[in-house]
């Protein structure tokens, strides 16, 4: 079930009813979550639910086996259980996503050396969505009790609900139960104020992904980066304005996914923390990452760089952690050669940063508009060129992307309607402005009655469904 859909809008306001019906039955609401959160992952692939299941179980067991471990000082029985947990989390990740990647990257290393004709054996599923994140979400989970920043729980069904909560089930914010199991003990509340802050929450999502997202990639990106031969066809100034306007179409989809997830937690009395803040707005590499995907950034910090030993063994050791956490992400995005080049690349990158902030005076640039201004073209334009190989779906169409950055004979852009050159200028003008606009706006928001609030919502549903690409448009981080 897509959130752009009428059908998911339907079961949402089914489920916030229940829900605060029975918001004085803690097991009855609790139960209603967790059924309506299989029922929702299961209109993808019913079969897959099993694989929840798993990993729910696995993480609820090891986390108490760890937690007793610990409060018996037994740190080798702890250690046993979480690499339990690690063991069974990872395998099902690298079965479903990784294997037939790895069997067709060997099998060209094999044709690579002479060896040809070989055909090896895959498992041709497909990719369970959101597997990606649900299991970093409970690895978090056991690797917070192993390392004593929360107990485990004694409730199954809390924890359940934790693993399987709907709005961010299947492509984040990637939750940490240290921030959300708590919110599961307390008694919830029907706050006026967060259900008018959830809809405006939501409000800005479908804007990002129907009126953005879709109308970019429908009418320039999709034909753009269509294949090798589409990117051969293209001018660079042709291929600039198209990753341009990817670089939208991905914030727009993914922000707008997360906008829309975080909207519906707050509409069931749940908060989720911020995944994307205006990142395009980052004066540095460093900054973009804490803006960009928050939640799936700061886990690879916190549980991979941090974990390999972060900044404290010494220059060209976190160095490397940089470029070893960062080629995982790039890994963990999608099982292809262009993904970890993509990893590899940003990683790369964060060492030169962080080697060239060595030669400034104090580490820093000087603090004024002009460094401020450039540091910003400079970040979006390394982003904006890593984007190139992110979205490109094999090396060959890659390949031809550069071959097409310096094609500048008779370059002309391609003919777009006024509408979609509106929505690209628009869509970059509103990432950059001012953060209290925004906020006025919610303000703004916040004061109507809530009868024009509704009136908005409806008035806004009908222009949405009317005015988007024909179809559903999955959101893209549902591959990942």
């Amino acid at each position: 079930m897509l959130f752009n859909s009428f059908s998911y809008l339907l079961f949402l306001w089914t489920v916030y009813v229940l829900f605060w019906t029975w918001r004085n039955q803690r097991s009855w609401r609790h139960t209603l979550l967790l059924v309506a959160s299989y029922w929702f992952y299961g209109q993808a692939h019913w079969a897959y639910t099993s694989l929840l299941a798993l990993s729910t179980f696995t993480d609820f067991t090891a986390g108490l086996k760890i937690d007793r471990a610990l409060q018996s000082d037994d740190k080798a029985a702890a250690k046993r259980w979480l690499g339990v947990s690690l063991v069974v989390n990872l395998g099902l990740l690298a079965t479903f996503k990784y294997f037939d990647f790895f069997v067709a990257s060997a099998e060209e290393a094999l044709a690579g050396f002479g060896v040809a004709d070989v055909s090896l054996w895959r498992l041709d599923v497909l990719l369970p969505v959101g597997i990606s994140f649900y299991t970093f979400q409970t690895l978090s989970y056991t690797i917070d009790i192993y390392k004593g920043t929360m107990r485990a729980t004694t409730s199954l069904l809390d924890f359940a609900v934790f693993v399987a909560f709907f709005p961010q089930l299947v492509a984040g914010p990637i939750v940490r139960a240290v921030d959300f199991m708590p919110q599961l003990e307390a008694p919830p509340k029907l706050v006026p104020e967060r259900v008018s802050s959830g809809l405006f929450q939501i409000l800005r999502g479908m804007t990002k992904k129907l009126l953005m997202a879709d109308m970019l990639g429908a009418h320039l990106v999709d034909r753009a980066f269509a294949d090798a031969s589409s990117l051969g066809e293209l001018s660079a100034p042709a291929l600039l304005l198209a990753t341009y306007a990817y670089a939208l179409q991905l914030y727009g989809d993914f922000a707008g996914y997360s906008d829309i997830a975080i909207g519906s937690a707050r509409l069931l009395g749940f908060e989720l923390r911020k995944n994307f803040d205006a990142p395009f707005k980052s004066a540095s590499l460093e900054e973009f990452w804490s803006r960009w995907h928050i939640s799936m950034s700061s886990w690879f910090t916190d549980y991979v760089y941090i974990g390999l030993g972060g900044s404290r063994v010494g220059l060209w050791r976190a160095c490397r952690n940089a470029v070893v956490a960062w080629t995982l992400v790039g890994l963990w995005h999608g099982a292809a050669w262009t993904f970890v080049l993509w990893g590899l690349y940003h990683g790369v990158w964060l060492v030169i940063a962080r080697l060239f902030r060595l030669l400034l005076p104090g580490g820093r640039f000087p603090q004024n508009a002009f460094f401020t201004v450039l540091g910003v073209f400079f970040t979006f334009h390394i982003v904006a060129f890593s984007m190139i190989l992110f979205r490109c779906s094999d090396i060959e169409s890659f390949t031809a992307a550069l071959a097409a950055l310096g094609n500048w004979s008779g370059a002309e852009l391609p003919k777009i309607p006024w509408q979609i050159t509106a929505i690209l200028v628009l869509g970059y003008l509103t990432h950059l402005m001012p953060d209290r606009w925004l906020t006025a706006m919610e303000n703004a928001w916040a004061r109507s009655p809530a009868v024009a609030q509704g009136v908005v919502v409806a008035t806004a549903i009908v222009l949405f469904f009317a005015l988007r690409p024909p179809g559903l448009t999955p959101f893209v981080y549902f591959q990942f």
